[in-house]
Formats: C-alpha cells, sequence, structure tokens
C-alpha cells in the first residue's frame, strides 16, 4: 500500500469518527452561515431545473414520514398566534390604530387626544355627511409634511379619496 492509499484511509476514518463528524458539523455551519446568499442562489438554481421531481419527492417524503412532518403542528401554532394577535388587537384598540397611523407616515404629539377626537368624530369635516361604519372613517394628512404635526382632519372615505384638503394646512 503506497502512501497516497494510506493517507486516503486514515482520512476517511478520521472523518467517520466522532471528532470529525464534530468538525464537520462545526465547518459546515460556518460556511453556510458565511455563504447564504450562495447557497440560496445554487439552491434557486437546482429548484428551478429540477422542480417536478422535488415537489414529487416532498410529496412520498411527506407520505412516508408522518412522525417527522411538522406542517400540522406549525399549522396549530399559526392558529394560536392568529387568535391571541386578533385578542391583542380587540383589547388594545388604541395602540393597534395608532400604530396603523404611524405606518402610514401619520405624526403627532398627542396621540390619546387624536384617537379621542377620532373617535367622537361622527361627520366628515368636510362634507359633513355622517359616517355609516369605522371604516368610512379616515384621518388625512399632508404627505410631503413628514417631521411634524401632520394631521389635516377626520374624512370620509370619498373625501379623503379626492384629496379635498390638500391645500389646507395642519389643523390638529
Amino acid at each position: 500500500m503506497d502512501k497516497k492509499e494510506r493517507n486516503r484511509i486514515a482520512c476517511k476514518k478520521y472523518r467517520e469518527s466522532a471528532k470529525g463528524k464534530a468538525n464537520k458539523k462545526v465547518y459546515n455551519k460556518k460556511y453556510s452561515e458565511e455563504n447564504k446568499e450562495l447557497k440560496a442562489k445554487i439552491h434557486k438554481k437546482w429548484y428551478e431545473e429540477n422542480k417536478e421531481y422535488a415537489l414529487e419527492y416532498n410529496k412520498q417524503w411527506k407520505k412516508d414520514n408522518p412522525e417527522k412532518c411538522k406542517i400540522n403542528e406549525q399549522n396549530r401554532d399559526h392558529d394560536k398566534k392568529k387568535i391571541s394577535t386578533e385578542k391583542w388587537r380587540k383589547d388594545n384598540p388604541f395602540k393597534c390604530k395608532i400604530s396603523g397611523w404611524k405606518s402610514q407616515g401619520i405624526i403627532h404629539d398627542d396621540w390619546k387626544n387624536i384617537y379621542d377626537i377620532y373617535m367622537d368624530t361622527n361627520n366628515c369635516d368636510y362634507c359633513k355627511k355622517q359616517f355609516k361604519n369605522t371604516l368610512e372613517r379616515n384621518l388625512d394628512h399632508n404627505h410631503n409634511i413628514t417631521e411634524s404635526n401632520n394631521i389635516r382632519g377626520i374624512l370620509c372615505r370619498q373625501c379623503n379619496l379626492k384629496d379635498v384638503l390638500a391645500d389646507f394646512p395642519p389643523i390638529f
């Protein structure tokens, strides 16, 4: 047996040993973290070339390994989260509404006051039409103002879509 063959056998024994497997696991984890984009690109390309095979393989694997398949558990967990999110929204209407306004770019210093005014308003500030439901009521704001209070009024959906207060300065 030559030197090359002995070296190959020694490497194989090391890779099969506990220490070799542990080192490979550490190396693979580090490599995966450092090359996420490359691995995702390679996987995407392979998947596009082998889509039918991948789908059929996954389908068969799920059928053969129901005890390992976690889809049902994940769905149950998702449903629990959805229920708890709905409960939180129901229990915290103020925080929920303010969060939505902030994500739309509405800016104000006194959110509690604005929320109270908004909830107590029953008619459009422009056309004076009474709101049929909560979906009709909209907090209008100036999109060009991004550093200070930018609320112009509480409008019905039609007036808000027409942007009737476009030339008016913020009033709240």
